[in-house]
């Protein structure tokens, strides 16, 4: 889960994220406001995300999914 000073917040499985060679730029995993940065970053287990599915009623939180 990342989450940026202006208050975006996105949760990304990490298997999403594409392994890149050295000699590239990176990998984009979303586009931030100009000026806007990433302040936190932490990892989620996967006990952590199947409990909020079940809390949830197996549906996604409001900003998560592919759409």
């Amino acid at each position: 889960m990342l989450v940026t000073d202006g208050g975006k917040l996105i949760r990304c499985p990490v298997d999403d994220v594409r392994i890149a060679a050295r000699n590239t730029q990176g990998v984009r995993i979303f586009k931030t406001e100009e000026g806007e940065k990433v302040v936190s970053v932490e990892r989620i287990s996967e006990e952590v995300n199947t409990a909020a599915a079940v809390d949830n009623g197996g549906e996604a939180a409001e900003g998560e999914g592919r759409g």
